[in-house]
């Protein structure tokens, strides 16, 4: 049967148009005329191989989607999430891309390299629950999973780890978009995969990342999800789930009642919710929230206590899970820098131990970093000597 160059002018069109790529851009990226390029998503110039996979790092997709039929990848996911979310910037649109290829290339490397097995997460949108109620799904939910989990009512000191360990894809990235806390998309083979903005609050990151596990757990069937700040979502009552679902799971009602008394005094209101918000590493107005769920705090003191600036805990006073503590400095600060890319140290060493072993080349491990200049050279062979030091 003969290539259809047809259909991989629509897909190539297809991919272009949703990052927000002019047609020009793609030519000069060939060193073609744009009339060329453009006759290439008309079907009628053919492309050659090298200039396919030059296009396909340009749209951030893996080369085999544009040539092969059935290849599985999450196109129809993306591409309907750009269209309910029309807003996304165009640097937004290229970082959720690069995301699901850290997710299809971490999802090789754990399930394929290193034959990881994971227990399946279950689906609680089939669970029979006696009610209609979305935030006491959410509530319940967050119990069904401490107990699973065996989670007792301790503080969970890594939410992300935590959530990596059930086979779940979760990466952080500074988005340009404020209003962005994070996101999910249904891989049809990576699985679950969940993106945290990196540019919040590093206390907030785990609240996001509690919230976007609930859509894991009960919305898998929508197949992609963007959660804001101030909430846009045409379905909140899904927002609203998952919101109950992040409070109750990071911050147990038990144990709040077992170790907690409430404040007498104002001072000591202060003073109570700033131990509660550190030890369960979540921002100061979960904390509050979850005080007047127990009907401890009413209306006007609630109203009070949310414009305290006390209430406000510094980065300097936090610590991000994600980076290894004993980090140099001058590590530190590149890992920092490699976070905000949409990298992990998880993804960091399951990359550099394969490439060790010699299963995957040089080469692939800068494409999978989303490394390709010098300094990502440098800043490679830096990480390298790191790891080997300190494995």
């Amino acid at each position: 049967m003969a290539f259809d160059y047809v259909v991989l002018g629509n897909k190539l069109k297809d991919a272009r148009e949703s990052l927000l790529i002019n047609p020009q851009d793609s030519a000069s990226r060939l060193e073609i005329s744009l009339q060329e390029y453009i006759d290439i998503e008309a079907g009628t110039n053919r492309i050659s191989g090298d200039q396919l996979v030059l296009l396909a790092s340009l749209y951030e997709r893996d080369f085999r989607y544009f040539v092969t039929g059935d290849y599985p990848s999450a196109e129809s996911q993306v591409q309907e999430m750009f269209r309910r979310n029309a807003e996304l910037s165009k640097n937004d649109r290229i970082a959720i891309q690069q995301f699901i290829r850290l997710c299809e290339y971490e999802n090789f490397l754990e399930r394929e390299i290193f034959q990881h097995q994971f227990v399946e997460i279950p689906n609680y949108e089939k669970y029979p629950f006696d009610h209609t109620y979305f935030k006491k799904q959410g509530e319940e939910a967050a119990l069904f999973e401490r107990q699973r989990l065996f989670l007792e009512q301790e503080a969970i000191t890594n939410i992300f780890e935590l959530i990596r360990n059930q086979g779940i894809h979760i990466f952080k990235r500074q988005l340009e978009d404020k209003n962005i806390s994070g996101l999910y998309i249904n891989h049809p083979f990576a699985g679950h995969c969940i993106l945290i903005n990196y540019l919040d609050d590093l206390y907030r990151q785990n609240f996001s990342a509690a919230h976007e596990y609930c859509h894991a757990l009960f919305d898998s069937s929508q197949g992609q999800e963007v959660t804001y700040l101030k909430s846009s979502n045409d379905k909140p009552e899904l927002e609203w789930r998952a919101n109950s679902f992040a409070g109750n799971f990071l911050v147990p009602k038990q144990k709040l009642e077992l170790d907690y008394s409430p404040g007498n005094i104002y001072v000591t209101w202060i003073s109570l919710i700033r131990q509660i918000a550190d030890r369960f590493q979540v921002i100061s107005q979960v904390v509050i929230i979850r005080l007047c769920e127990l009907k401890w705090i009413d209306e006007g003191l609630r109203k009070q206590l949310v414009k305290d600036e006390r209430l406000v805990i510094r980065y300097n006073e936090k610590f991000d899970p994600e980076i290894p503590p004993n980090l140099s400095s001058g590590i530190r600060e590149k890992s920092t820098y490699i976070i905000r890319q949409g990298l992990s140290w998880y993804f960091i060493n399951l990359a550099t131990e394969a490439y060790r072993r010699g299963e995957i080349t040089y080469h692939k491990l800068l494409d999978m970093l989303l490394l390709t200049s010098e300094d990502g050279y440098q800043l490679l062979n830096e990480l390298l000597i790191f790891l080997e030091v300190n494995s």
